[in-house]
């Protein structure tokens, strides 16, 4: 077991009550062994492995042991910045709690095939890796999916598919397993908790001109959809702003927790309220209206990414003085005639 709530064995009966009576009489013995709870401390040196598949307490990508992005050279920024400003910040695991609990029914085929209907989000993803699970081809497993009571990416991984299956090839006879509202909360992937510093290079009229990001996702135990939601988060960075430099190590981290995966828009939600979060405390810190802030840093169309790709169509600028206006706040003329199509309507030199 690598977190609270992982399958042991399955019970398999005619009747939900005989079920219930059987799964009651099993005794496991446990051996209590060391657990990391905590996303620094577990890629602490020294701290205990999660699972042996991965070897690691953190998920490798292309040879690194994190999604990095180096864009300039943000040391150089922090040394001629007339403010630095650093902050963390940090977000809980949130439950989808669908109305619909997660589910399926599985029934054997006279050919062989198993014809597997469940409230899926991810026909395809539950397909391949159902068929990758039980080392079946892909052929032998029919999806009927499409019907969701409630997803929000919690349905996207595949958790009682499996081991239906199991039990449907062993009895050959139709099987339903469907967690109760107590395993759902238990024992569905969460949104990942995240933890993030950013640390800013700040000059006195407002310019961002350099930005350093930790982020560490919490995976828990296994590597469901959050590798590729770190991903994203790091896609995301530095957020809808043009900054010369940019650094960001983007860590996505197994602990002895409840394995975490997609909800609505995850690997960018937290770091929006974090980025976002950020802006205002510094317009704070610097007595700054902060849609002037925003207006100073924002992209405008042109503007190299991060990333290294070129920004069009970013309208962030029209979006914020539309914004102003619907909500009755003053902005001076200069920056309600600023735009994102005229690189040239704000001082942009040296970024």
């Amino acid at each position: 077991m690598r977190y609270l709530g992982e399958p042991i064995c399955a019970v398999v009966a005619e009747t939900e009550a005989a079920a219930y009576e059987g799964a009651a009489r099993v005794r496991v013995d446990y051996e209590e062994l060391p657990a990391v709870l905590d996303v620094e401390e577990a890629l602490a040196e020294g701290a205990p492995i999660v699972n042996e598949y991965h070897g690691n307490n953190y998920f490798t990508y292309e040879g690194h042991h994190c999604r990095r992005i180096r864009f300039g050279d943000v040391e150089s920024a922090f040394a001629a910045a007339d403010h630095v400003f650093e902050w963390r910040y940090q977000s809980a695991p949130i439950e989808h709690a669908p109305t619909e609990t997660t589910g399926c029914i599985v029934v054997p085929q006279p050919d062989g095939r198993l014809r597997i209907h469940s409230d899926t989000q991810a026909c395809f993803f539950t397909l391949d890796n159902t068929a990758l699970i039980l080392g079946t081809p892909f052929n032998k497993l029919r999806i009927v999916g499409g019907t969701v009571g409630g997803g929000f990416g919690g349905k996207v991984d595949i958790a009682v598919e499996p081991v239906a299956c199991v039990a449907a090839m062993l009895t050959r006879q139709p099987v339903k397993y469907v967690y109760s509202r107590y395993e759902e909360m238990q024992v569905s992937s969460p949104r990942a908790a995240e933890r993030i510093y950013i640390k800013d290079a700040v000059m006195a009229d407002g310019r961002i001109t350099g930005r350093k990001i930790t982020l560490y996702v919490d995976a828990g135990a296994y590597s469901r959809h959050s590798p590729y939601g770190t991903t994203k988060a790091a896609a995301h960075l530095p957020g809808p702003y043009s900054i010369p430099n940019v650094w960001a190590d983007c860590h996505c981290v197994f602990t002895n927790r409840t394995p975490s995966s997609a909800m609505r828009g995850f690997g960018v939600t937290i770091g929006d309220f974090a980025l976002e979060s950020q802006m205002d405390r510094i317009a704070r810190e610097l007595s700054m209206d902060p849609l002037r802030l925003r207006l100073i840093n924002a992209y405008r169309d042109g503007d190299m990414k991060a990333h290294r790709k070129v920004a069009e169509g970013t309208a962030l600028v029209e979006v914020i003085q539309k914004a102003a206006e619907m909500v009755g706040h003053e902005l001076p003329a200069e920056y309600r005639q600023m735009s994102s199509m005229d690189r040239a309507s704000m001082d942009r030199e040296g970024r």
